[in-house]
């Protein structure tokens, strides 16, 4: 499949708030008000202002730059057609054959094994229920309902397979708190048990496109959401070196370039660098690969494995892949034409082998060549209006 935004044609409004990187916003004294520096007597100290939150600046500032783009091409989109397509209720999940990586051990104490008197429940990390997001008389997701646990010591990582244009990237930004998907039409949006006010600290952001800042170096650039929550500059550059090796860029070669010296994958390294050090709760990625060769891609993929494992984040990926899906993905949500629905939810096993050996895996290809049949089943149930 071809990648396709799911945004509807319409220009996003950058977030209120958001500052333009690099360009520091000066306070304005007002009449009474004593001058920084000067002590007031009985005057009470002050309050410092709240950090900005990261993911809430970039997507002002690309938003920015789109409606730069389109004012001075001066040429109107279309709306997008609706397509036909409903979904009737999700059938039970199943879990297809694939190689079962090792699981989390239980909890030990002084040697003892400790064995809980009930099960307990897992507490939810991203709840959708019953979520519709409309634009006038177009509807982008309708009834899109589905439950993410939060795992002790290991979030899922969770892929979103469906159709071009049937609401995967307006289901991720609804997660992340970003205009214009963001708030939805009707149902509940919660994020770790509280409802979505907007962007936060506990989620991070990797764009469909490479979203580098033209301006500012490779290390300024994976430094920049700790610049915006006040992090020190020695600190955060510190941080920020640590970060470039970690994804797989040189240090010594790589730190002091800018994005138009990388190459595609160069760049989202960085952007990924950029997300992963402010140790988000949950990772939100739109097609991050989907431009990259298939040895880049596989390489890509190998480094999400990794840095996953590390930190355990709740990861959403956005894939026209199935192999991708099967591969990265331990819990699958399959989406319906537009208005998008949940066709079905499959539980997958982890990976165990590195993402080249995997596709060669007979039990891989086995699981890969399962889900394609049960999408090909529910779309033609779909088309056909079972």
């Amino acid at each position: 499949m071809s990648a396709a935004d799911d945004d509807p044609p319409t220009s996003a409004t950058p977030t209120p708030g958001a500052p333009t990187p690099g360009t520091p916003t000066a306070g304005t004294p007002t009449a009474g008000t004593p001058t920084a520096g000067t002590p007031t007597a009985g005057a009470a100290p002050e309050a410092k202002a709240a950090p900005i939150d990261p993911v809430a600046a970039e997507a002002a500032l690309r938003d920015l730059e789109r409606e730069l783009a389109a004012s001075s091409a001066a040429k109107p989109e279309a709306a997008p057609t609706p397509r036909l397509g409903g979904a009737g209720p999700a059938p039970a999940p199943v879990t297809p054959a694939k190689p079962t990586a090792e699981r989390a051990a239980p909890r030990v104490s002084g040697g003892t094994r400790l064995a809980p008197l009930a099960p307990a429940t897992p507490t939810p990390v991203v709840v959708f229920d019953r979520v519709t997001k409309s634009y006038g008389k177009f509807t982008a997701i309708k009834d899109v309902s589905f439950r993410i646990d939060d795992h002790p010591g290991r979030g899922e990582m969770v892929p979103i397979l469906g159709p071009s244009g049937c609401g995967k990237s307006t289901v991720i930004r609804m997660i992340a708190g970003l205009a214009p998907q963001f708030p939805q039409t009707s149902g509940t949006v919660l994020v770790g048990g509280q409802v979505v006010r907007g962007p936060g600290a506990d989620r991070g952001m990797v764009f469909q496109d490479y979203t580098s800042f033209d301006h500012r170096t490779v290390l300024e650039n994976i430094a920049f959401g700790l610049e915006c929550r006040g992090v020190a500059k020695g600190e955060r550059l510190d941080r920020a070196m640590v970060w470039l090796g970690k994804v797989g860029l040189s240090p010594k070669k790589d730190a002091h370039k800018y994005p138009s010296e990388l190459s595609g994958g160069m760049r989202q390294r960085v952007a990924i660098a950029r997300t992963l050090i402010l140790e988000p709760k949950i990772i939100l990625m739109d097609e991050p690969f989907g431009a990259l060769d298939p040895p880049t891609r596989a390489r890509m993929q190998d480094l999400l494995i990794e840095l996953w494992r590390e930190q355990s984040p709740t990861v959403f990926f956005i894939t026209h892949s199935v192999e991708e899906a099967v591969y990265l993905g331990d819990h699958l949500l399959i989406f319906s034409s537009s208005p998008g629905t949940i066709l079905k939810e499959v539980k997958i096993a982890p990976p165990d082998k590195p993402a080249k050996e995997m596709m060669r895996d007979p039990a891989f290809q086995e699981t890969v060549y399962g889900i394609k049949d049960i999408i090909e089943r529910l779309e033609s149930s779909q088309r056909s209006g079972d």
